[in-house]
């Protein structure tokens, strides 16, 4: 594996192809090579005008002269949260220097996708950060002070996080930050005012073959007009550095007040109603479709993926016992009734809330005095905090990575 921490590896091998250009080893005619010309295997069986090159590099390892720590750095590294990361800089300075760099930072992003805690916020308040392990993940600022102003937490996508200033009169941003890396980026003013009421998506998908983090803000803006009201689509790219207004306009009555916080997934972005639908955009055509939502569906169900499949999942209570049906498919209808014993839930199971799903297998449950992780196959049920959640307007699905924000 190569040495990432030597800063004269680059011009060690310019100056060795240099040298090999310079020393005319370029053969016009392999038919006249000798017949047992060899050109893998020992210094000795090279043919003499490739002798110099048949030994290894020593600025790069054999995988037999690697170590544990070698395999452990390149193969296991990736996979970890940032926090774990960030502790493991001790390790040495070799383990240092790899993590500090932006190759770790990549391979880690493009790895590393467990959802790793809840951003929450309640109307007025600071931000806070709720771990599903205290040991593995964390942000070293959980209160976003990092920013100039208090801001508000507006949607999550891979590590991501968009946030948008306190609003003024006249005066708001939208920012793009790592709260772990505490890197963030001022977004330019839309076309269009947004104001607390405009639906936003945050959409990044973390690409092996893209070193840059490019996303793309989505906002449903919903625009009063002479007797009707109707929604534009807004796009702010971080490769154009700019916002677009498509031409894709909706007017359709059943999606015009929408959830602030919208849910992409394999090239859609999703926005639940208060009246009972689903607003489908779609970011390739930029046209929008709808979904019909469950009957009964409201502030306590959810958006999110299980299986690979879009569903939405929503608790109900029948017979004193909690129920969480499970939607899908294009009509949304339901697939499957996950049981939560009552004993799981306590005396307030009438108010919980479903947030997410973890690995197809583990539901994030939000109760007035704590935050539960039900194992679904298991049937075992694990508290992640015992803060007070009461007020949370905002619980947002959060991956601890160290993603670098695309200025």
């Amino acid at each position: 594996m190569a040495n990432l921490g030597n800063d004269n590896l680059e011009e060690e091998v310019m100056d060795e192809t240099t040298e090999e250009v310079n020393a005319d080893y370029v053969l016009d005619d392999f038919d006249n090579l000798p017949v047992n010309t060899r050109f893998l295997g020992s210094t000795s069986d090279a043919h003499p005008r490739f002798a110099k090159y048949a030994n290894f590099p020593g600025l790069v390892k054999l995988k037999k002269n690697l170590g544990l720590s070698d395999v452990t750095m390149e193969h296991v590294l990736p996979f970890l949260p940032a926090k774990s990361l960030c502790r493991f800089k001790a390790v040495s300075k070799e383990w240092n220097r790899w993590i500090s760099s932006p190759f770790l930072a990549h391979l880690q992003t493009t790895h590393f996708k467990d959802i790793s805690g809840l951003i929450c916020q309640s109307p007025g308040s600071d931000p806070s950060f709720i771990s599903f392990n205290q040991d593995a993940y964390g942000i070293p600022s959980p209160s976003f002070n990092f920013f100039p102003q208090l801001v508000n937490i507006r949607t999550t996508c891979n590590g991501l996080v968009c946030c948008q200033s306190v609003f003024e009169v006249g005066n708001f941003f939208y920012y793009i930050c790592n709260p772990v890396t505490k890197e963030w980026h001022e977004l330019p003013t839309p076309n269009f005012f947004h104001g607390p009421e405009t639906a936003v998506a945050l959409v990044f998908e973390p690409s092996t073959l893209g070193f840059s983090a490019h996303y793309e803000i989505v906002c449903a803006v919903p625009v009063d007009q002479t007797d009707v009201s109707i929604i534009f689509f807004e796009i702010y790219s971080s490769r154009s550095k700019s916002w677009r207004t498509t031409e894709t306009i909706c007017s359709e009555p059943d999606v015009l007040k929408l959830s602030i916080n919208g849910f992409y997934m394999n090239g859609f972005v999703y926005w639940t109603s208060l009246s009972g639908a689903i607003l489908v955009f779609d970011l390739k055509d930029e046209q929008y479709g709808t979904l019909p939502l469950p009957a009964g569906s409201g502030p306590h169900g959810a958006l999110t993926q299980m299986h690979g499949e879009l569903c939405y999942m929503l608790p109900q209570i029948q017979d004193g016992e909690c129920l969480i049906g499970v939607y899908g498919n294009l009509d949304m209808s339901l697939k499957c009734v996950i049981p939560v014993e009552h004993e799981v839930l306590g005396e307030t199971f009438s108010d919980c809330r479903v947030l997410t799903c973890v690995n197809s297998d583990i539901l994030i449950i939000l109760l007035p005095n704590k935050v539960i992780a039900y194992h679904v196959k298991a049937q075992k049920m694990q508290v992640v905090s015992e803060a007070d959640t009461e007020g949370f307007q905002n619980c947002l699905p959060y991956i601890n990575s160290l993603v670098a924000v695309a200025k």
